[in-house]
């Protein structure tokens, strides 16, 4: 159970948000009554270290389970002032909200002017359009039936060239880990596919995005495809998957151009609902904040996302967004450490282990932590992408070449490492892969084929020699604890968390120096868990540095603040 307290905003900071160049020229084209759509992302986000000391021995999915919850939360909070500015808006002025507690953002259609009162919002970071034409489905470089000739093999090529099926003699097919397939939709019927489908409680194997329903069904191949190289199982004739055994969560999107905000909403899904892996073909314009937001939140949840470079290469720059983002796990050759993400972006082999040549190469230069001296090598591996034979949307099997049939193979081998050992974390479960890869020419990490084609064995040997700490049990952990607050130093209102092992009546107070106490925080009986509040400062509240100590059945924690007006 949440609780939300969310107390009125009686002073603002300062500064507020910015807009986004891609934004710009779209705004300076449209009319006062035209509705853009636009992401707003909020100031903050979880305080890394907070999570960690709450998670602290619980299990890989007890701590997804707590990370979710806890970023509904905060979002829940972090967004109310500006939803409430969006609503409180009347003459058509909006349309469409939608809140992602994933990036702390909230995605509308707005008139210039109210983009503009948003981006000057003390508790806004950024701005941005949402509605990149470029931006959908990577489409496969070519599509055809399946040849006799390919279909004579029990398993396709693609599966053994990187020893999937060693691993399944192994006793390890995926079984237990539920992988989410973002894309066109999957024929949830197909032979090779319909026992291999997750289930909610209601018999729902997943949701359409695009269509705002519960049939997911695929109207374009591509998803069939690509959830038929994660978990086919064989059945119709040909084993396509890598993971036979695990469970594949269909996750219908908005592939046409503007369809971000519906790429997020099915992330979230499948976070919330226990897919430890995602895999995802599609693309936006590099430099997507919003999507970067979502993919950091997702890696602190411990979910693993497989996603596809493009299909733009040899151009070098031409990685698209969230395949732009940076991965879990930094290889010893990146010289420029930014922000990490769950993002683990795959290029594209043929049988001959050469890179294909449409396969996107990186440099990563766009992002403010990466330059074009200190760049992010991308991909970040690789995985048979070239003539890949997978089920058809139709029945039987199809051949398709491009990054997007890499793509589900990279995510079926993490769920053959999670079956083998189930607690790895993400960035664990990326370094492993790169460091068991074929090593391709260049010799180390480059910027077309990564850390080299993923090999299923070795990584799976390599995660069962990795120990990771057992849950012990305590979910909830008993216990007291605070973020940091956010921002820090404090102008106007200040951010928190709380977390609680067990219920009781909170009591939380706000001392100088000296110890005084100079204000009490409105919070009283709460239940076990995490709580979220904006607190305001008083007027006359002077600067300096100040402690908020919470306090909840005798247990307490505090946490510092620096106060400048």
């Amino acid at each position: 159970m949440r609780s939300l307290f969310l107390l009125m905003v009686v002073t603002v900071l300062a500064v507020g948000g910015s807009i986004s160049p891609n934004l710009r020229p779209l705004l300076a084209d449209a009319g006062e009554n035209d509705l853009l759509p636009v992401f707003v992302l909020a100031r903050g986000g979880l305080d890394g270290a907070w999570v960690a000391s709450a998670t602290a021995g619980m299990s890989r999915a007890d701590r997804q389970a707590f990370v979710v919850d806890a970023l509904k939360d905060y979002a829940e909070v972090s967004l109310a002032g500006i939803v409430d500015e969006i609503e409180s808006r009347t003459g058509g002025s909006s349309s469409s909200l939608k809140t992602h507690w994933l990036a702390n953002a909230v995605y509308c259609e707005a008139t210039p002017e109210l983009i503009a009162a948003l981006a000057s919002r003390s508790d806004v970071l950024l701005v941005e359009s949402a509605a990149d034409p470029e931006a959908g489905l990577i489409e496969p470089i070519d599509m055809r039936p399946a040849t006799p000739d390919e279909l004579d093999r029990a398993i396709v090529w693609s599966v053994t060239k990187i020893n999937a099926d060693d691993v399944w003699a192994l006793g390890y097919d995926g079984t237990g880990v539920i992988v989410g397939v973002i894309d066109t939709g999957v024929n949830y019927n197909h032979i090779d596919l319909a026992n291999n489908m997750w289930s909610d409680s209601q018999g729902h194997c997943g949701y359409d995005f695009y269509d705002n329903d519960w049939d997911p069904m695929d109207d374009n191949d591509h998803g069939t495809h690509c959830a038929g190289s994660i978990v086919g199982d064989g059945t119709g004739g040909t084993q396509t998957g890598v993971a036979p055994g695990a469970q594949c969560m269909a996750l219908r999107i908005n592939y046409y151009s503007g369809g971000e905000s519906t790429w997020i909403e099915a992330m979230e899904f499948g976070a919330d609902n226990g897919a430890a892996v995602l895999s995802m073909s599609l693309g936006s314009t590099h430099g997507n904040m919003t999507l970067r937001t979502a993919e950091a939140n997702l890696l602190t949840a411990g979910v693993f996302h497989s996603v596809a470079a493009a299909n733009s290469g040899p151009t070098p720059g031409s990685i698209l967004s969230s395949g732009d983002a940076p991965p879990p796990w930094f290889h010893p050759q990146q010289t420029q450490h930014g922000g990490q993400t769950a993002v683990v972006t795959v290029g594209a082999t043929d049988s001959n282990d050469t890179v294909a040549s449409f396969s996107s190469r990186g440099p990563v230069t766009w992002w403010s932590d990466y330059t074009v001296s200190a760049p992010l090598i991308d991909p970040d591996i690789s995985a048979p992408g070239v003539n890949v034979v997978s089920t058809a949307r139709t029945g039987g099997y199809m051949t398709m070449s491009g990054t997007s049939m890499a793509t589900p193979h990279v995510a079926g081998v993490a769920a053959l490492m999670l079956d083998a050992n189930p607690n790895l974390t993400v960035a664990q479960i990326d370094q492993i892969m790169e460091q068991t890869a074929l090593d391709l020419l260049p010799t180390g990490k480059d910027n077309a084929t990564g850390s080299g084609r993923i090999d299923a064995l070795a990584a799976v040997q390599a995660a069962l020699l990795v120990r990771v700490e057992e849950s012990v049990g305590l979910v909830p952990a008993p216990g007291v604890l605070m973020s940091a607050i956010n921002p820090n130093p404090v102008s106007g209102s200040a951010m928190f968390q709380l977390y609680t092992g067990e219920a009781g009546r909170a009591r939380i107070e706000v001392f100088d120096l000296t110890g005084r106490i100079v204000s009490d925080i409105p919070s009283g009986d709460i239940a076990s868990g995490t709580h979220s509040f904006i607190w305001n400062l008083p007027e006359g509240m002077g600067n300096g540095i100040y402690f908020i100590r919470s306090t909840v059945n005798g247990v307490s924690d505090t946490a510092r603040m620096t106060v400048v007006r």
